[in-house]
């Protein structure tokens, strides 16, 4: 039997009992033109992009790939959590999120 476990608050999670959540992340690192030429995103060529990415994947040593600009997380949560992730999913301060004026 695959056992799991919350990956926020460390709760066993029975997929008999409860629904078990799953969420994906995906960062990527957005590079701008260095000599200020602006590329409109209809001039890319986004199937070429993706094909050249896919082709050196599995390059350890490629700097393209690495986790300071490609990251792909994959978390289980329970339901508690993911209520709790979905109200607050960048995990910005609590007295942030209100906007109170400083009078």
């Amino acid at each position: 039997m695959i056992h799991y476990s919350c990956d926020r608050c460390g709760r066993a999670i029975d997929p008999k009992e409860e629904l078990r959540y799953v969420v994906r992340v995906e960062v990527e690192a957005v590079m701008e033109p260095i000599d200020g030429e602006v590329i409109e995103d209809e001039d890319r060529d986004h199937l070429m992009e993706l094909h050249e990415i896919m082709e050196h994947a599995e390059d350890a040593d490629n700097p393209l790939m690495g986790e300071g600009v490609y990251q792909r997380k994959r978390f289980d949560l329970c339901p508690e959590c993911h209520r709790q992730f979905l109200k607050n999913p960048v995990g910005r301060e609590a007295s942030k999120l209100h906007y109170f004026s400083k009078n």
